[in-house]
């Protein structure tokens, strides 16, 4: 006949493996959920938590495979910039009047034209 001791020793350890291996499981879908909201997050709209929120993305257009325009906020200074796989150069500079109610086809109009450079004569 097993005495009340070992019976309760065993049980206990079991209690405690299975509560180990419980907390490890939840543990392991907060980083996977975590990881996805990380990865996923801000394409799918959500805000994340900024560390330093001087420069905002606020918009982006794609115009073809690695390159695009894409509109960047900083401080009170609206700049649309064009992104290419080896450079990034300002094509316009906004001034923000705090009106964040536009779009980024609006910000675009918006936006005075680059100067023509001038035309090369033979």
């Amino acid at each position: 006949m097993p005495d009340a001791a070992s019976s309760s020793a065993y049980g206990l350890s079991s209690v405690a493996a299975q509560m180990a291996l419980a907390l490890l499981l939840l543990l392991g879908v907060m980083f996977v959920a975590f990881y996805l909201l990380k990865r996923f997050g801000p394409r799918l709209g959500l805000p994340m938590a900024k560390r330093n929120n001087l420069l905002i993305l606020e918009g982006q257009l794609s115009l073809g495979p690695k390159r695009g325009v894409v509109l960047v906020r900083f401080l009170n200074k609206v700049m649309v910039l064009g992104v290419t796989e080896h450079s990034i150069n300002l094509l316009t500079e906004i001034d923000d009047n705090h009106d964040r109610e536009t779009d980024f086809a609006a910000a675009l109009d918006k936006a005075d034209p680059p100067a023509d450079p001038p035309a090369a004569s033979s």
